[in-house]
């Protein structure tokens, strides 16, 4: 016939075409299942971005952290940090463990700290005083580096001065 390609050498039609073994078939299926399956726990958002909001407090203040539980790498979100002053807070400082900067990119912290340092992979972020019955947030906005996967320590400390007020423990997943 004018038109059709010949069978190329070393091909068996019967055995490597029309061959229908039923366990070659089922592991196709199940493969698809499984990729249909990630896709669809992704589209239904399993897989992060789901904020987790988490509170301490103590008589002099309370802390609230609302940030997502689990992220996709390569994805930015927000960390917010509320605080509500209790009593004078005269250094208001936030203590962030290494989670929240190993391997993430920070593209920004707003309000600005009057002043930032490092000690142990943590990370100190100091703010003006805040008077007693005053609040104010900190948005921490971020992304997790492409090649960023596992479980990290995201915890957090308030502290005025070197006294801690609140602490929370929390931990973030990061999915490839």
């Amino acid at each position: 016939m004018p038109g059709t390609a010949h069978t190329p050498d070393c091909i068996d039609l019967e055995r490597h075409r029309d061959d229908r073994h039923l366990v070659e078939r089922a592991t196709r299926w199940a493969v698809v299942a499984l990729l249909t399956a990630a896709v669809v726990a992704a589209l239904a958002n399993v897989f992060g971005q789901h904020h987790v909001v988490l509170v301490s407090g103590s008589d002099a203040a309370s802390l609230r952290v609302s940030a997502p539980g689990a992220i996709r790498s390569g994805l930015l979100y927000q960390g917010r940090f509320h605080i509500e002053a209790h009593a004078l807070l005269r250094r208001p400082t936030l203590v962030l463990a290494r989670g929240w900067w190993d391997a993430m990119s920070v593209n920004s912290v707003e309000p600005q700290p009057v002043r930032s340092w490092s000690r142990d992979g943590h990370v100190a972020m100091e703010f003006g005083p805040v008077a007693a019955g005053r609040s104010f947030t900190v948005y921490l906005y971020l992304q997790a580096n492409p090649t960023t996967a596992g479980r990290r320590d995201q915890s957090v400390e308030l502290r005025d001065g070197a006294r801690t007020l609140a602490s929370i423990d929390r931990t973030v997943n990061v999915f490839p």
